[in-house]
């Protein structure tokens, strides 16, 4: 049974001009889901014929919920403020920015902030065009992983998010969702759920876009054939540059098809911001196809039936 969007408890998701609500995970292969907002595109109802890319996005532990009704720390980077951004765009700012507290657990400090100091980019402004292209061209999907709850004191679990994914499948099933085009992204934390999701289902995404990440090395020749674009600060001592270096070799010597690396000198942990800023990573993901010729090879064994608990 498909859950109902809900009250987020706070007033940042609002949105004028673009569908943006606030679920529950219906179904998982765990005793507990993950809460996540999704995105459909303006002319999503009214274009019926038309298949929509997917985007999931898996944020950073900084921007984790850990008290009540905090899911707004996780809209603060990445695609759910490119979402955001595009409405106040419609609204008529232009370039377009938004203003989310940090939570109040974070006492005002910026929890990307690394040895050197790095500035909170939360409110930097993003260009209408990667507003537009995102926000029209994508249904996006993100998990808000509350981390003040004693279960789920863990990172980004590989099979409750492929569960998630899977439910919004089943939701959109025969409606506008193209299956052969997801794509995953994430920064920090979820640039690891990012790759340790891959890993885990191959045959399933479009292309990959970690953020100042890392991954399982040994399982890299997993998704060889998988188009990925790697990005990481030099100057990141969060994570450090070395972590993504080691994937992309990895991938390298396993014979990837096609595997972008960005390296960007005078960033520090948030490389992100630059990353999701850049118009040719949108269009890039939006060119991309799964490449898997058998029909729904990567559908058929996504989620166990025997698997999956009912959420209530």
């Amino acid at each position: 049974m498909a859950s109902a969007p809900k009250d987020p408890g706070h007033p940042y998701a609002h949105t004028s001009h673009i569908s943006f609500n606030f679920y529950s995970q219906p179904t998982s292969p765990a005793p507990y889901g993950y809460e996540h907002y999704i995105s459909l595109p303006p002319s999503y109802s009214t274009s019926p014929e038309k298949q929509w890319p997917l985007i999931l996005f898996l944020h950073g532990a900084g921007e984790s919920q850990r008290g009540k009704h905090e899911s707004y720390a996780s809209l603060c980077h990445g695609i759910p403020k490119i979402i955001l951004c595009y409405d106040r765009y419609k609204d008529g700012m232009d370039p377009p920015r938004i203003e989310i507290p940090l939570a109040p657990r974070l006492r005002g400090q910026n929890p990307n902030r690394g040895k050197s100091g790095d500035a909170d980019l939360s409110e930097a402004a993003v260009s209408a065009e990667v507003c537009k292209v995102v926000a029209e061209e994508f249904v996006t999907v993100t998990p808000s992983l509350d981390m003040g709850k004693k279960a789920h004191r863990v990172p980004f679990e590989d099979g409750i998010t492929r569960s998630l994914v899977h439910a919004e499948l089943e939701r959109k099933k025969g409606a506008n969702m193209q299956l052969v085009q997801i794509t995953v992204t994430g920064f920090s934390m979820g640039g690891y759920g990012t790759w340790d999701l891959a890993v885990s289902t191959p045959e399933r995404f479009a292309s990959l876009m970690p953020i100042c990440g890392g991954g399982d090395t040994i399982r890299a020749k997993n998704i060889k054939h998988v188009p990925q674009w790697v990005h990481h600060g030099e100057r990141d001592d969060i994570i450090p540059i070395s972590a993504s270096k080691k994937m992309v070799t990895a991938l390298e010597r396993a014979g990837a098809m096609e595997v972008r690396f960005s390296v960007y000198a005078e960033d520090g942990h948030d490389s992100w911001t630059r990353a999701y800023g850049d118009i040719r990573v949108g269009e890039w993901m939006l060119g991309q196809r799964r490449r898997n010729d058998e029909k729904d090879g990567g559908d058929r064994t996504f989620v166990r039936a025997e698997n999956k608990v009912q959420i209530v």
